[in-house]
């Protein structure tokens, strides 16, 4: 990917802004993509990724268009390789988180449908096939299937003599990874908002004990359409924003999360074994130019209480910590005010040393390509007056090489080396602070009066 293709066909303005690490490009109705790439469209919230979908028909959404269609609302996370079929044919499967579905933009104003809104979140795994020169969803293909309010999760590790061995639902995922051990780790985050909302609908949710079956790393198998999730309680419950994992040279995982908390701070937890059932957990210390690993109990009040463990050991607040990355032994952290690296030869050691990568306001989401390139996605919450984007980092400097319109943000991207295609996540399009489903701020992608604005999985590819 050469940087002058980046770089051509954006205005002076954007140019100034990134060298700046500032993006100030003003936001359109429509989205804007680099010189030298196109924009293809993968999946769409109604788009089916199940054979028995009904068509969409969003004036009127149903549990059945929610159970086998795209959700609202979809952040990358991950991006699955299986081995080469038969065919010949290129094959990806793509997990999706689901972690909201409004009620302001999605159903007529004044009323809400928290059963349809239940199913619409939680996660997506896609089969995706590479046809005629580009990615294509497959419906119903062997591993596509929706994780939402109503699925049977397995609870483990020390906190299930306090919380129970089961549980009905995965509520609020904010994010996911794949792990080197061929599982998919998602992050819930704060449900308490969903207990309330699905109080009426069911599964226990209306019970006050139900929230402490919430907050927790679910894992589970993407490749097995069959696999049951399980809430792995040795990592602690709390409202998680981003996570990464990767592995000791033995077998031992070691995952990293960060707080959704406008001050939320940095865990890291090293498992005791091959599994992550038992383990370390540490909060991270930051002081000078230096992180420092604080490790915390493993009993259970530590565990259920993970926000006040890490306050009791000093651990240091971030600014709005989101997604978390791996790549070239530095671990990338996306705050509201950029992007920070701590470097390491060992994920395990004790201290790594922190460095500021790259300021940039909203940073979110981050992703490291094949070459090692980061990629940073930014989330202003509807802010109508800036574009969020998708940025690669040039030289320490972001260049944009995708604008999302109105109302949008950024969640995530994934690659494929292979057909050079960079998949990304445009959330929530036309939901600006004052938007409703009436009224929405834009109707991208279709712009056609009856259809809603949609959450898309797009490609960028070249053209």
């Amino acid at each position: 990917m050469r940087r002058r293709a980046l770089l051509a066909g954006f205005s002076l303005l954007a140019l100034v802004a990134a060298r700046r690490g500032v993006a100030q490009t003003a936001v359109k109705l429509d989205d804007t993509v680099a010189a030298g790439y196109q924009r293809i469209v993968i999946a769409r919230w109604g788009d089916a990724v199940l054979p028995e979908a009904p068509p969409f028909i969003p004036a009127a959404l149903t549990g059945a268009q929610a159970d086998t269609q795209f959700p609202y609302d979809a952040v990358i996370a991950a991006l699955i390789t299986p081995p080469l079929a038969q065919d010949g044919i290129p094959r990806l499967v793509l997990v999706t988180a689901n972690p909201t579905a409004p009620a302001r933009m999605m159903f007529a104003p004044g009323s809400d449908n928290p059963d349809v809104a239940g199913r619409e979140q939680g996660v997506t795994v896609m089969n995706l096939q590479y046809l005629s020169g580009r990615w294509v969803s497959v419906d119903g293909g062997y591993q596509t299937r929706r994780l939402a309010d109503g699925t049977l999760c397995q609870i483990s590790g020390p906190a299930t003599v306090a919380v129970g061995g089961s549980v009905q639902g995965i509520l609020a995922v904010q994010d996911g990874c794949a792990t080197p051990w061929n599982t998919v780790l998602l992050a819930e985050g704060d449900a308490t908002s969903w207990l309330t909302r699905l109080g009426g609908v069911g599964y226990g949710y209306a019970d006050p004990t139900s929230a402490t079956r919430f907050g927790w790393v679910v894992e589970f198998d993407a490749m097995d359409p069959g696999s049951i999730p399980v809430k792995r309680t040795a990592l602690g419950r709390i409202a998680r924003a981003g996570i990464a994992a990767t592995a000791t040279a033995d077998g031992r995982p070691v995952v990293f999360f960060t707080q959704d908390d406008p001050a939320g701070c940095l865990f890291r937890f090293i498992g005791a074994g091959p599994g992550l059932d038992a383990g370390t957990l540490a909060v991270a210390r930051v002081t000078g130019g230096t992180l420092a690993w604080a490790d915390l109990g493993a009993d259970i009040p530590t565990l259920a209480g993970l926000a006040g463990a890490a306050q009791e050991a000093a651990g240091t607040p971030f600014n709005a910590p989101g997604g978390l990355a791996l790549g070239n032994g530095v671990l990338y952290l996306a705050a509201a005010d950029g992007v920070t690296g701590f470097t390491t030869g060992d994920f395990t050691a004790r201290t790594f040393a922190a460095t500021p990568v790259v300021s940039l306001r909203a940073a979110r989401r981050v992703n490291v390509d094949a070459s090692g390139r980061l990629w940073i996605g930014t989330d202003q919450n509807g802010d109508t007056t800036t574009a969020d984007g998708l940025y690669a980092l040039e030289d320490g400097v972001p260049q944009a090489v995708y604008l999302a319109p109105l109302g949008a943000a950024l969640g995530g991207a994934a690659f494929d080396a292979g057909t050079s295609t960079i998949f990304a996540a445009v959330r929530h399009p036309g939901a600006t602070p004052s938007a409703s489903y009436n009224f929405p701020a834009t109707r991208w992608p279709t712009f056609q009066p009856g259809m809603p604005p949609q959450s898309t999985i797009i490609g960028l590819v070249p053209a």
